[in-house]
């Protein structure tokens, strides 16, 4: 049976009595008049008045027909069943694109601007008793809540006023399935999905499959157009340490991703709000080239800065944020005999004393240690420890024990004996052996298995992960830990001995380092990676460690760990880049404070406060793989669905959604029979002569 999408209409099929009300009345009687002989002539009149009586039937016949397929026509019917103009209630979900790459600029506008507009049309055609939920890919509104996610076409609209644009990423998949989710709670029978998006590639999760869903769904097409898009896709800062007064680099990576031949891309590098360099790249579609820029900054403390481009038509990924931290000065006593470990230890903190650093450092022996105040110290460097006296190790623990940060690095000189008697309390590893008086070269231990989530590791995850550092040494102390859970071991020898190890002791630090650096023992001094471990070990252990930019993606959740302990009477405020302030709870983990930033995002450098002091800032970035625009063919996408359809941008969008909702729209076709009937009529009703009276 026909449904009717324009039911009003249908009152006027009344109009189809009127040629029924026109043959009655219009009947005229005959005055009967006597005449000669007709019999022959009375014959043939009744066979001819039979024909026009036929003839007359047919006519009112086609002009009831003609007058019913217009009205029907205008009532538009359309092929589904149901009662004659009712439709079921619809349950409707809209999932609006608003990540980065929804930026795009084309000819029409901004992607994300058009992507709303044809929302606000899906949900115009919609009716008071249908429901609709409006949902993103993207910041406050793409987790919606069950319960509370669905409303009338009113609110739907109210609520796709609210949508902005943001700088994360689409996940489509898993939007997808939150609206199977929700749709499968509605007791509707009319479900629909509507998906208006760029439907880039790289928004699809290969890991994630698509639940299976009984209703309707549509990709809603957004104009596709050649554009010109570059964008940064990193800034490295790399392992070096960076200093106060001394020169380093900052290297920018940036891609080509679409556009036509190959033209210069400005590449500029600012530093604390200051434009402090600027290269050009000649790149094509695809390629991927590197500008480094020098330099340098004259205060400690935090400092900002990012890499922009010159504007193509995606905004989103043309900058690129870092941060990095110089803690204020600090002390170390370097405490050792002049041998090997001792002077490689030296040379990483201070290489050349007229250089100027954020931290000092004093050298002497182990038989001047009793004589050194202990407390005018931040740190207290045990280097290749050997035999220290009952009193030298008192004067350590309560050196330790009221704050101070101890390094206690066991080399070839290392008592074992001496060692466990005293230090091993302080460090919560023992020695099971010493290292050996004798060893041979033809075999080896690796040290490995570096945690890089410890701030002291943090650094070198841009290396290329833990499988990247790792070092040989032909000799090595055997330990064991002996304080479980409150030791955090960051590297291991290949046979399970502790590398090095962190934990506390009172208010200070402790660290462990079971490492002979010789390099006729071992190759890791021989390493880029000894000079900033040995650094960042001892500004961790001061408690002001520096921090290098790390990538941090808009759309994440980033949790915090303080370098300093604050107020915590007071709470935490995070800073956005626009200026917007969120209050944060911040929690104590063991030494530390630690605070949960929420969801972020925008891309900019954000700050941590406490008491108007900054104690934390990072920064957050666009996704590099929102600028891969490409799209897959319509086949491809609509089977990532099970057979979704396809809006197009050009389509009447009330037309479309009617026709599909309903069933295919005939009115063309009770028109055109409206059209044939009204030339049968004309055919039939055509003169043929003078018809014949009536026998009335």
């Amino acid at each position: 049976m026909f449904n009717f999408l324009n039911t009003a209409v249908l009152v006027a099929a009344a109009a189809a009595a009127f040629p029924f009300l026109l043959h009655l009345f219009s009947k005229r009687k005959v005055k009967v008049v006597p005449f000669s002989s007709i019999t022959f002539l009375k014959a043939m009149q009744k066979r001819q008045v039979r024909a026009i009586k036929i003839k007359q039937l047919l006519l009112l016949v086609i002009r009831t027909l003609i007058i019913l397929a217009v009205v029907l026509a205008f009532a538009r019917p359309a092929t589904k069943g149901g009662y004659l103009g009712s439709h079921a209630v619809v349950s409707a979900v809209i999932i609006v694109d608003n990540s980065a790459s929804m930026g795009l600029s084309v000819k029409d506008g901004r992607l994300f601007d058009l992507a709303v507009k044809k929302a606000k049309g899906v949900i115009t055609q919609l009716e008071q008793s249908d429901e609709a939920a409006v949902i993103t890919t993207a910041g406050d509104f793409s987790r919606p809540e069950s319960g509370n996610a669905f409303g009338n076409p009113a609110a739907a609209m109210s609520f796709a006023d609210k949508i902005e644009l943001t700088d994360g990423r689409a996940d489509l998949m898993r939007s997808f399935n939150q609206a199977v989710t929700l749709l499968d709670e509605r007791l509707n029978l009319n479900r629909e999905i509507y998906i208006i998006s760029d439907l880039q590639e790289t928004s699809f999760d290969p890991a994630r499959d698509a639940q299976d869903f009984g209703g309707k769904v549509f990709l809603v097409d957004l104009p596709a157009e050649d554009v010109d898009n570059s964008g940064v896709a990193q800034v490295d800062l790399g392992n070096q340490l960076i200093e106060v007064g001394t020169e380093f680099t900052a290297t920018a990576t940036v891609k080509k991703y679409s556009g036509s031949g190959s033209q210069e891309t400005l590449v500029s590098i600012y530093l604390d709000d200051k434009r402090v360099g600027q290269d050009g790249l000649q790149l094509r579609a695809g390629e991927t080239g590197s500008a480094p820029f020098a330099l340098s900054v004259t205060s400690p403390g935090y400092h900002a800065g990012y890499v922009s481009l010159s504007d193509d038509d995606l905004l989103a990924d043309n900058v690129y944020y870092f941060t990095f931290y110089i803690p204020d000065r600090f002390t170390v006593l370097l405490v050792g005999e002049d041998d090997v470990d001792t002077r490689l230890f030296r040379l990483a903190l201070a290489p050349d004393e007229t250089v100027r650093r954020h931290w000092s450092v004093q050298q002497v022996g182990y038989r001047l240690l009793p004589t050194i105040n202990l407390s005018q110290y931040d740190v207290v460097f045990l280097a290749n420890c050997g035999f220290l006296s009952e009193s030298d190790v008192a004067r350590i623990k309560e050196y330790a024990r009221k704050g101070g940060g101890l390094l206690v690095n066991l080399g070839r000189m290392a008592d074992s004996a001496n060692y466990n008697g005293g230090l091993a309390d302080l460090t919560g590893v023992a020695l099971t052996s010493s290292f050996p008086r004798q060893f041979s070269r033809s075999g080896f231990y690796l040290i490995s298995d570096f945690d890089l989530d410890h701030q002291i590791l943090s650094v070198f995850k841009g290396i290329g992960g833990a499988q990247n550092l790792s070092f040989k040494s032909f000799a090595r102390a055997k330990s064991a830990v002996t304080k479980g859970d409150s030791v955090q071991v960051l590297a291991r020898y290949s046979d399970g001995s502790a590398a090095a190890a962190v934990s506390g002791y009172g208010r200070g630090r402790v660290m462990f380092l079971n490492i002979d650096v010789g390099p006729d023992i071992s190759d890791i001094s021989l390493h880029p990676f000894f000079v900033p471990f040995v650094v960042r070990s001892c500004e961790f252990l001061s408690s002001d460690f520096s921090a290098y930019s790390e990538t941090m993606l808009a759309g994440s959740s980033p949790t915090r760990t303080l370098r300093k302990s604050f107020s915590v009477a007071n709470e935490y405020a995070l800073i956005a880049p626009n200026g917007g302030r969120t209050i944060l709870a911040g929690r104590q983990q063991g030494e530390l404070q630690v605070v949960e930033c929420g969801r972020v995002d925008r891309a900019g450098t954000y700050s941590i406060v406490n008491e108007q002091t900054v104690s934390d800032r990072f920064a957050v970035n666009v996704d590099a793989a929102e600028g891969d625009l490409y799209r897959g063919d319509w086949d491809e996408l609509a089977a990532r669905y099970d057979g979704a359809e396809r809006l197009p941008y050009t389509a009447d969008l009330a037309g479309f959604i009617a026709e599909k909702r309903f069933g295919r729209e005939l009115w063309q076709y009770f028109l055109a029979a409206a059209a044939l009937l009204l030339l049968v009529e004309m055919a039939v009703a055509r003169d043929r002569g003078a018809p014949l009276p009536s026998e009335e």
